[in-house]
């Protein structure tokens, strides 16, 4: 025998009886209905339409509509058909690169520009002036501090020079509003 004293061998750690396949069964399910939720649930109720569902998951209108916006609908039907459509009265400048003076040091600023005209005679107009249109917005976008364009406000106030001297250019008040379709400062 020996005189060495036996060491003791740490012991296991106590087991607390709870087994992971209830845990595990738990998450699996909340995957499955998460993803059902995101995938059919929301949508449908995020659109705020009145259709309803078939079995195939395809959406058919109601039957019965509401009569404040099918009036609304042929209203809005009379105006376009009036004022031209849409598209016919958006005028898209090609991007714009500029550098604007930044806190430290220069930054760059690429804007899409497009402009609504009241009128697709209006578009026609501001297409004959491209060049000078294009000459006037890399003018006044280079004017700008990085501060004044980065806000909510500056970009307002932005559109509304651009559509302002658009207009006094154009000697009509053709440009009906404004919009950047892309607004990147780097």
């Amino acid at each position: 025998m020996s005189d060495k004293p036996e060491e003791a061998k740490p012991a296991a750690p106590p087991k607390t009886g709870k087994p992971l396949l209830p845990l595990i069964a738990i998450g699996v399910a909340a995957l499955i209905g998460g993803t059902a939720l995101g995938n059919f649930v929301l949508p449908k109720l995020l659109s705020g339409s009145s259709a309803s569902a078939n079995a195939d998951g395809e959406s058919e209108p109601a039957e019965h509509g509401d009569k404040a916006s099918q009036a609304d609908g042929e209203h809005g039907a009379e105006k376009g058909e009036a004022a031209g459509n849409f598209a016919d009265r958006v005028l898209q400048l090609d991007p714009f690169v500029v550098n604007v003076t930044g806190e430290s040091y220069p930054r760059y600023l690429k804007v899409q520009v497009a402009f609504e005209t009241a009128s697709p005679e209006g578009k026609a107009m501001l297409e004959e002036r491209v060049a000078s249109i294009r000459d006037l917005t890399i003018s006044l976008l280079s004017s700008k501090r990085l501060a004044d364009v980065t806000d909510f406000e500056g970009k307002a106030l932005l559109k509304d020079d651009l559509r302002h001297q658009v207009n006094e250019m154009l000697g009509k008040e053709q440009v009906e509003s404004v919009l950047f379709t892309e607004f990147v400062v780097q």
